[in-house]
């Protein structure tokens, strides 16, 4: 297997950890803690998101390395992409709507992981009403995901 087929390979399973870490989370772990309790529900929540959170974002910097890499076998040089020669090609052009919604993604993940979530959790613990922030972590999440399955899209036009 040459070093091209093996980058291929790990951004293939960095994608899978991510984007099968949030569709988990979302159709499976958060839906089976609705069924608990209200705290219990915190905190299962609480401590699986934490704990994706660091194997996600583990993920995320593995899917840039090796993205950035494999983007250099499609002719992205350091000069082409800053002059931007090298987003006039259709595989350049793609990947630039795939990095548009990565960033998107990334972004609204963010807000939802180091905003919203821990004020929701910090409002349930002082005892105050936290539902609004729970459901906007919810949609977050929830756009999230959808951003994630997006750039799967994009990621699929990009295959040889």
């Amino acid at each position: 297997m040459g070093l091209y087929r093996f980058l291929v390979y790990l951004h293939i399973l960095g994608a899978i950890g991510w984007v099968g870490g949030i569709l988990f989370l979302g159709l499976v772990a958060a839906p089976a803690a609705r069924r608990l309790d209200e705290e219990n529900r915190a905190r299962v929540i609480n401590e699986l998101g934490r704990r994706f959170r660091t194997v996600g974002y583990g993920l995320l910097g593995l899917l840039a390395v090796t993205g950035v890499i494999q983007s250099g076998y499609h002719g992205a040089t350091v000069a082409g992409v800053i002059t931007g020669a090298f987003f006039q090609t259709d595989f350049g052009r793609t990947l630039a709507w795939k990095l548009l919604f990565i960033v998107l993604m990334l972004g609204v993940s963010v807000v939802h992981d180091f905003f919203v979530g821990p004020a929701a959790v910090q409002a349930s613990e002082a005892g105050q009403d936290a539902t609004r922030l729970r459901r906007l972590a919810g949609w977050l999440a929830r756009i999230t995901a959808l951003l994630a399955l997006i750039v799967v899209a994009y990621a699929s036009l990009l295959v040889r």
